[in-house]
């Protein structure tokens, strides 16, 4: 009898459930419309008819287009994020697994070129700080790995780990500016992080 209760207490109630179950029909919906049309052209109101909702309830879970960007693609990038770190061959280098980790971000990015424009804006700049938390959940997994990455050749693993990233960040940028082509810039950040690792 304990353990039932104990699981009852565990269990969203019903109205946590309609929440849970609204917000995943907004980020169904603003995922759908981002891609078919584009971050620009997609409004919050065509997002509210797609989800089957109300604008003003659309607006209980974001505040903005923006705030709908981070929350499509927070979890999916979380997920491909972990998904990358625990396919990494512990025999290579510490900079042939930076190496992988980076290639494969760019991979992701490199899915919807214009979409990553306006995400990685947001990322770095966000219009609003409702997201915040959103957006530092997904950088803790990128640092916590690439530290555990540079741990056994760095002496302070998390300034590795920030620079590492602030490296690929810039080849990234480089590439969606069209300043770099991809792979000229995957050239380039790895003769970085060499040096970096030394």
């Amino acid at each position: 009898m304990a353990n039932a209760v104990a699981l009852d207490q565990l269990a969203p109630g019903r109205r946590e459930r309609n929440k849970l179950e609204k917000q995943a029909r907004i980020v169904w919906a603003a995922r759908q419309l981002f891609h078919r049309q584009g971050f620009a052209e997609t409004t919050t109101q065509q997002i509210a008819v797609e989800a089957d909702i109300g604008t003003g309830t659309l607006f209980l879970y974001a505040k903005c287009k923006e705030d709908l960007l981070i929350m499509v693609f927070k979890d999916e990038m979380l997920e491909t994020v972990r998904e990358i770190f625990a396919r990494l061959s512990p025999k290579a280098s510490p900079v042939d697994q930076l190496m992988a980790v980076f290639e494969h971000m760019m991979a992701y990015h490199a899915r919807d070129i214009d979409l990553s424009r306006v995400l990685l804006r947001e990322l770095v700049m966000p219009s609003s700080l409702d997201r915040r938390g959103d957006v530092t959940e997904l950088m803790d997994a990128i640092y916590s790995g690439l530290m555990d990455i540079v741990r056994p050749v760095a002496d302070e693993p998390e300034v590795a780990a920030r620079s590492a990233f602030a490296l690929y960040y810039f080849a990234l940028i480089s590439w969606l500016g069209r300043g770099f082509e991809r792979r000229a810039a995957l050239t380039h950040l790895r003769t970085q992080l060499s040096g970096l690792l030394k």
